[in-house]
């Protein structure tokens, strides 16, 4: 048993042992594990109050950018679902369940899995962002909030604010949109901060490390590296530079299975007759085992040496952190916005509605269009594997 799946199983034991011992300050309802608190509600109070014309100005935006961010998430499902049912050899799945993975565990093509501790961290971010915003905008105007609460079903987190229902109800539309849009919104500005972050952060890898070539674990028998006896840290293929596997990649991009290569290492030139790859017979193999580059350090550091596996490995999981905490702000916040009730983007959809046509009927337009569009989330599930099982 790794290391990862021991830390999945103390999380879920450190969980067990937190409900239980709050288990009297805790709801079960309809299998969900439901706890709420009144811890925060003075200091949103405050700042709401004290920031409500800054507050209601940001609202404003977030009514248009989220409008803006839902129209464009709609197109992009539609689209998918054209693809899907007229061209299903070329469609590829843009839309899919996004669930926790441990290890190497296998899940149905129709689901997302990002890692634990990735999916852990991201979704508690989102949350982090996504009730406070709603919060603040609920008290900018000037709407009391009962409490906070956390919910958990299985591994699927949920967090909630408990406002007056009542005054909701008598409010303007634009101030019920505010509302309804911060939370998104709110995931987005989030997601954006992120990727500066992840910006700024390749910009300060890459002024203190650098590629130094390719080094691989070992050749493999009957191809052509073996053959060669090629070793050392290879640094140029067909008198092309090599500092990188991305400069590994272009360099072999227009050889040919048969093909004798020259390729220099730092200890010589070895020549070596590719041979065609296991995984696909037209591309090139040269025949070394996990190929991946040399970094070593640079600038300030310059004189440290070859960067351990220690630090790439922690470089790695922060970066790959960081993408998936984007990544999770991105969807999460856009699918929120579909306008299907009772997500934000179907509030804000029914908010519309009322306000331009005063019919009866509303309830009736806003579930039937919230219909379709559910339909179409679950058609663009599993509509590629109902597909590929048929064909």
């Amino acid at each position: 048993m790794n290391l990862e799946i021991l830390s999945v199983l103390a999380f879920f034991g450190v969980m067990v042992i937190l409900v239980y011992w709050d288990r009297k300050n805790i709801e079960f309802k309809y299998g969900l594990v439901i706890r709420r608190t009144k811890k925060g509600k003075k200091m949103i109070h405050r700042f709401g109050d004290k920031h409500r014309k800054k507050l209601q100005i940001l609202g404003n935006i977030a009514v248009i950018v989220c409008i803006a961010a839902s129209i464009i998430g709609i197109f992009f499902l539609f689209r998918s679902s054209y693809n899907i049912l007229f061209k299903p050899e070329e469609a590829k799945q843009e839309v899919k369940l996004v669930l926790p993975s441990v290890g190497e565990m296998e899940l149905p093509s129709f689901v997302l899995g990002v890692p634990f501790w990735y999916w852990i961290i991201g979704v508690f971010i989102v949350l982090l962002v996504h009730e406070p915003m709603h919060a603040l905008l609920v008290r900018a105007e000037k709407i009391r909030i009962k409490s906070f609460g956390l919910l958990l079903l299985v591994v699927l987190p949920g967090a909630f604010v408990d406002p007056d229902d009542k005054q909701i109800k008598k409010i303007s539309a634009i101030k019920k949109l505010r509302i309804f849009a911060a939370g998104s919104f709110g995931n987005l500005i989030a997601a954006g901060i992120i990727m500066l972050l992840i910006i700024s952060s390749n910009f300060l890898i890459d002024s203190f490390v650098k590629g130094e070539g390719i080094i691989f674990e070992n050749t493999i028998e009957d191809t052509g590296a073996q053959e060669a006896g090629l070793k050392g840290v290879i640094m140029g293929i067909n008198g092309k530079e090599i500092k990188n596997m991305l400069d590994f990649g272009e360099a072999i991009e227009d050889i040919k299975p048969g093909d004798i290569i020259d390729v220099k290492t730092s200890e010589g030139n070895f020549q070596v007759k590719t041979t065609p790859h296991p995984d696909d017979p037209e591309k090139p193999f040269i025949g070394i085992s996990k190929p991946k580059t040399l970094f070593v350090y640079k600038g300030l550091f310059e004189g440290y040496g070859i960067v351990s596996e220690r630090i790439l490995y922690i470089i790695s999981w922060v970066l790959g952190l960081f993408g998936w905490v984007f990544a999770l702000n991105i969807g999460i916040g856009v699918f929120n916005l579909f306008p299907i009730k009772p997500l934000d983007g179907g509030l804000m959809l029914e908010e519309i509605i009322k306000y331009f046509y005063k019919g009866r009927n509303v309830n009736y337009i806003v579930n039937g269009i919230s219909l379709i569009i559910f339909g179409l989330v679950l058609f663009n599930l599993f509509g590629p594997s109902f597909y590929t099982w048929i064909g």
